[in-house]
C-alpha cells in the first residue's frame, strides 16, 4: 500500500481528498493535518509516500513546507492542490520538484489519474513492509524462519544494487513496522538501534537478512507481550541464555509459570513449541556464524549450547533441509573472501 498524507486548511477538502483516495485501490490516508509545520513533523515521523498540500494555509505556506519536506525526503511525491492559479505559484512549485499542480475544485477522476499514473511508474516498494507486517498477522515463527531471505531478496531487488536506496527503503521499512505496532517512544527507539548496532553492511545480502531476523524477531515479542505480560520474562531469559543448553523445564522454573500454560500460550502466539522457537533462534545465529566467521561446525554446535555435534547437525538438518556442513560449504566466511 502507498500510504499517503493531505495538507489543507479546510476541513472539508480534507475530507473529501480522504473520501476520493480511499476508493483507489493500492492507496491508504495514514494522515490529514491542517498546516504546513505538522506536514513537516509527519513526514520526518512517518513512512510517507505521496502528500497532497495546499497553498495557502496558516503559518508556512505550501511552497515553503514542500521545500523542507522534499529536502528530508527526497522519495517522496508531492501534488499541490490549490484554489490559486497564479502563473507564479506554479512556478515555484516546480522549482521545489512537486509533481504536479492541481487547481481546485478536485474531481474524482484528476486524483485516480494523478494516483494510477503514480503506480504505474513506481515500483511497490512498500510490499516488502507489507510482508513483514503479514508475518506479524499469521503469528507464525516457522514461516518467518522460512520466509525472511524472499523478503531480503525482494528489497535488493527493489534498490537495484544502490545502496543509499536500500538503506532509505530499511529506514522506511522501519518507520512503517513502528506504526503498525503502534509503538511508544521507548520501543521505537529500541527498534531503530538495530541499524547502529547490528552494523548492517547493505553490500552483503545476508547481512540483511539476518539484520531482518532481529527486527521481526523484536516486533513478535512485543506484539505477545502485549497480550500475555508473562512472556517478557520469557523471552528475556531465552536472549540472555540463547547460547546456552536451555530446556522448557528450565525456563518454566526460571520465569514461576506453568509448563502447560506457557505452551499453550506459546503455541497460540508463534504457531510453535518453546523448544522449536529456541531451535530455530539458535540456527539463525549458527547461519550467520558459517557465513561470517570461520569457524568449525563443532565450535558453532558448543557455543550455542549443544552438547553433542551429531545433534545439533540433526536439528540443522531438519530446519534446513541439508547439512551443516553443505551450507558452510555454501555461504562460508572463506568462500565469500576468495
Amino acid at each position: 500500500m502507498y500510504r499517503v498524507l493531505i495538507v489543507d486548511d479546510e476541513q472539508l477538502m480534507r475530507e473529501a481528498l480522504n473520501i476520493m483516495i480511499s476508493k483507489i485501490d493500492g492507496f491508504e490516508v495514514i494522515g490529514a493535518v491542517d498546516n504546513g509545520e505538522e506536514a513537516i513533523q509527519v513526514c520526518k515521523n512517518k513512512a510517507i509516500d505521496i502528500v497532497f498540500m495546499d497553498i495557502m494555509m496558516p503559518g508556512i505556506s505550501g511552497i515553503e513546507a514542500s521545500k523542507k519536506i522534499c529536502f528530508h525526503n527526497p522519495n517522496i511525491t508531492i501534488f499541490i492542490v490549490s484554489a490559486y492559479t497564479d502563473f507564479e505559484f506554479a512556478r515555484e512549485a516546480l522549482k521545489v520538484k512537486v509533481k504536479e499542480y492541481i487547481s481546485k475544485p478536485v474531481s474524482f477522476g484528476k486524483i485516480r489519474e494523478l494516483l494510477e499514473d503514480y503506480k504505474a511508474n513506481n515500483k511497490d516498494n512498500t510490499k516488502p513492509l507489507d510482508s513483514l507486517i503479514t508475518l506479524i498477522k499469521e503469528k507464525d515463527f516457522k514461516k518467518i524462519y522460512y520466509d525472511i531471505p524472499s523478503i531480503a531478496e525482494t528489497l535488493y531487488e527493489f534498490a537495484e544494487g544502490d545502496e543509499k536506496e536500500l538503506k532509505t527503503m530499511c529506514e522506511k521499512m522501519i518507520h512503517g513496522l513502528i506504526e503498525y505496532m503502534d509503538y511508544f517512544s521507548h520501543s521505537k527507539v529500541r527498534v531503530e538501534d538495530f541499524f547502529t548496532t547490528l552494523n548492517v553492511d547493505f553490500k552483503e545480502k545476508n547481512s540483511l537478512v539476518f539484520w531482518l531476523y532481529n527486527v521481526i524477531n523484536f516486533a513478535i515479542e512485543q506484539k505477545s507481550v502485549k497480550k500475555y505480560t508473562l512472556l517478557e520474562n520469557v523471552f528475556k531469559y531465552i536472549n540472555d541464555n540463547i547460547e546456552k543448553d536451555i530446556g522448557l523445564n528450565e525456563i518454566v522454573e526460571e520465569c514461576a509459570v506453568s509448563q502447560g500454560y506457557l505452551s499453550r500460550i506459546f503455541k497460540k502466539q508463534l504457531n510453535v513449541s518453546v523448544m522449536e522457537y529456541i531451535h530455530m533462534r539458535k540456527l539463525i545465529r549458527a547461519k550467520a556464524y558459517f557465513t561470517f566467521s570461520d569457524v568449525s561446525i563443532a565450535e558453532v554446535a558448543f557455543q550455542l549450547g549443544y552438547n553433542e555435534g551429531s545433534y545439533f547437525s540433526k536439528v540443522f538438518k531438519k530446519y534446513e533441509k541439508i547439512t551443516a556442513y553443505q551450507y558452510k560449504n555454501k555461504y562460508s566466511y572463506k568462500k565469500s573472501n576468495t
